[in-house]
C-alpha cells in the first residue's frame, strides 16, 4: 500500500503515497488507473437535511477497493449544521463503516466528548482515527483508552507527537506542504531517523487500511 500521508485533499506526486479525501466524490479522472488511494465520506460541514442522497453516493464509492476508508466525517462545534444533524449523519456513516469493514477518518473540532460517547455506545469493530490532532498527551491517551487513534500534521502539540507510541504514529499534510516536512518534524522531535519514521508510518497505515495485513 505504501501510504505515508494518511490525510490530504490533493493528489500526491507519487501515486499511492497518500490517502486522498474526496468527500462524496467524484474520483478524479484517471486517478484510479494511476494507483491513487482515496477515502470518501460526508464532512460535517456538508451535512444537509436530505443527507440520505449524499449517503447513497457514498455507498457506491465505498464499494471501490481503492477507497479503503470512510471519511472525513465527524463533528464540528464551530461550523456546519446542528449537532443533532451532524450526529445523525455520523452514526449512519459508522454503520457504513461496519457494513463495508473500512476504518473511519474523523474531523473533530471541540467535540471529542461526542466521539468518545458514540465509540462507547455503538461499540464499532472498525478503527477510528482523528486527523489533524492538536491536543496534549492527556487528551491523546484518553482517546487511545477508548480505541480512537490520531494523526499529526504540521500544526500539533509537540509533546503529544514526541510521546505517541511508534505503532500508533500517523502523519498527514491535510493538503498543505509535503509529507517530507511533517516527517522531518517528527524525526527531530522523536530523535529518530526520517527513514525509520517513514517505515513505521507505512507499516501503521497498512495495518489500519488493510485489516489482517
Amino acid at each position: 500500500m505504501n501510504i505515508l500521508d494518511i490525510h490530504t485533499h490533493v493528489l500526491p506526486q507519487v501515486p499511492g503515497s497518500a490517502l486522498v479525501c474526496i468527500g462524496c466524490g467524484p474520483i478524479p479522472d484517471g486517478a484510479l488507473e494511476q494507483g491513487h488511494w482515496f477515502c470518501a465520506g460526508l464532512h460535517p460541514w456538508d451535512v444537509t437535511e436530505d443527507f440520505d442522497s449524499q449517503l447513497d453516493t457514498l455507498k457506491v464509492l465505498l464499494a471501490n477497493p481503492r477507497v479503503p476508508a470512510v471519511g472525513e466525517c465527524g463533528f464540528d462545534a464551530l461550523k456546519g449544521p446542528s449537532h443533532d444533524l451532524q450526529e445523525q449523519a455520523f452514526v449512519r456513516q459508522v454503520q457504513l463503516s461496519e457494513q463495508f469493514r473500512k476504518p473511519m477518518i474523523l474531523h473533530v473540532v471541540r467535540d471529542f466528548d461526542s466521539v468518545i460517547r458514540l465509540r462507547r455506545t455503538l461499540k464499532p469493530e472498525q478503527p477510528w482515527l482523528i486527523h489533524g490532532f492538536r491536543g496534549g498527551p492527556e487528551q491523546m491517551n484518553q482517546l487511545y483508552s477508548h480505541g480512537i487513534l490520531v494523526s499529526f500534521g504540521l500544526k500539533h502539540n509537540p509533546e503529544s507527537l514526541r510521546q505517541v507510541p511508534s505503532d500508533r504514529l500517523f502523519l498527514e499534510t491535510d493538503g498543505h506542504d509535503t509529507i517530507v516536512q511533517t516527517i522531518s518534524l517528527a524525526s527531530a522531535l522523536r530523535k529518530t531517523p526520517p527513514q525509520t519514521i517513514e517505515e513505521q508510518i507505512t507499516l501503521n497505515t497498512t495495518h489500519l487500511l488493510s485489516p489482517g495485513s
